[in-house]
């Protein structure tokens, strides 16, 4: 016990496995209300085209209402799916200043860490750029868990990626950026290492169609990579050759859901069938980087854990973890959640904000939401 810090209540784990608290190092809080949308007339034949069929109509007609909603949806799920901490990348052009607030207050509410940032991008001129750039700068200098964010090298113009890289710097921020997610964005890394956007503190979500050389400058400069698999193979934009990508690869869901467990078996899967039966990844391992990747961003947390009810029907041991990890714990198995000693899910339940008035504000929101996208 640490000495002046009053014990928390204790939680009893007997015959239970304690894990630390899962990380999701990329994700989309305002995706959650996309569960269920009717999809687009007639097929999307690329992925530009699903991202303005869907996701770019998704993000224009989100107000503060239904951002809240959908961020708080978001988050409880991923508290009852084990994670303690949440990397957002953010993205709401009618509803700019402010957003990042409604996210953080959406956080505090639930419970959940986070890092957010927004998306700056030029789909709607220069203007959207600076203001997604000031959102930022102002959620930075008031002390908010931000990072500098740019949507992808190309949506965005060379003066809002310089402008970006250099908000970084001066504020000695993260920069979170979509690179190289398909082929349509293959010179986004050349035109982020070109303005010095590359190093430490650089959070990649994707690089699947990075190069072999860019992937060396990547790991040259200590830049992370969030692997997405389940999100990759839904937009059919190919696999990210995880055993190049360098030794800061951690694991995201894209916006998909909160589930780290399915999110790491896909993983595995994907890179047994990209490599072979001989092959494959550590795919555990991407979930320790993940922790390792929310130490530098967030701060060290060991107060954080999670509970699992698991009764394995093998023997579970250091040696055989792994295995259990991908073939058999999941979400269903999560119990209780603590967050900085708080137990923020007990007994498969929020402690913090009443489940059942979260889906019906989120089924409330989306209705409006699909409204106003159709």
């Amino acid at each position: 016990m640490l000495l002046g810090i009053e014990p928390r209540r204790r939680l009893d784990a007997s015959g239970c496995l304690v894990m630390p608290g899962l990380v999701i190092a990329h994700t989309h809080l305002y995706a959650a209300l996309a569960r269920g949308m009717a999809a687009p007339p007639g097929p999307t034949r690329s992925f530009q085209e699903i991202l303005e069929r869907v996701w770019w109509r998704l993000d224009v007609a989100l107000d503060e209402e239904s951002l809240r909603a959908s961020a708080e949806e978001a988050l409880l799920d991923a508290a009852l799916s084990g994670a303690t901490v949440v990397i957002d990348h953010h993205e709401s052009p009618s509803f700019i200043g402010g957003s990042l607030d409604v996210l953080v207050q959406a956080a505090r509410t639930v419970g959940v860490t986070v890092a957010l940032s927004y998306g700056a991008t030029d789909r709607h001129g220069p203007r959207g750029a600076a203001d997604g750039l000031a959102e930022c700068e102002r959620a930075i200098r008031e002390g908010l868990p931000a990072m500098v964010g740019l949507h992808a090298g190309f949506t965005v113009s060379d003066e809002t990626l310089g402008a970006a890289a250099d908000l970084a710097r001066r504020k000695g921020a993260w920069l979170h950026v979509h690179a190289a997610e398909d082929r349509c964005d293959v010179e986004s890394f050349k035109r982020l290492d070109r303005v010095g956007a590359i190093g430490p503190r650089t959070l990649l979500a994707h690089g699947v169609h990075l190069s072999p050389g860019e992937r060396a400058r990547v790991e040259e400069a200590g830049a992370w990579i969030a692997h997405n698999p389940r999100s990759n193979l839904q937009n059919a934009v190919g696999y990210a050759d995880v055993r190049t990508l360098g030794s800061r690869v951690a694991l995201g869901t894209d916006g998909m859901d909160g589930d780290l467990f399915t999110e790491a078996r896909v993983a595995h899967l994907c890179a047994r069938k990209a490599y072979g039966p001989e092959g494959g990844i550590d795919a555990v391992s991407l979930l320790a980087k993940s922790q390792c990747l929310a130490d530098a961003a967030v701060g060290p947390r060991p107060g954080d854990w999670i509970v699992l009810e698991y009764d394995p029907p093998t023997p579970l041991t250091a040696a055989t973890l792994a295995g259990h990890v991908l073939f058999g714990l999941g979400t269903r198995h999560v119990r209780d959640v603590v967050v900085n000693g708080e137990a923020i899910v007990e007994g498969r339940r929020s402690t913090r904000v009443d489940g059942a008035r979260v889906h019906a504000r989120a089924r409330e929101q989306a209705v409006r939401i699909w409204e106003r996208m159709a």
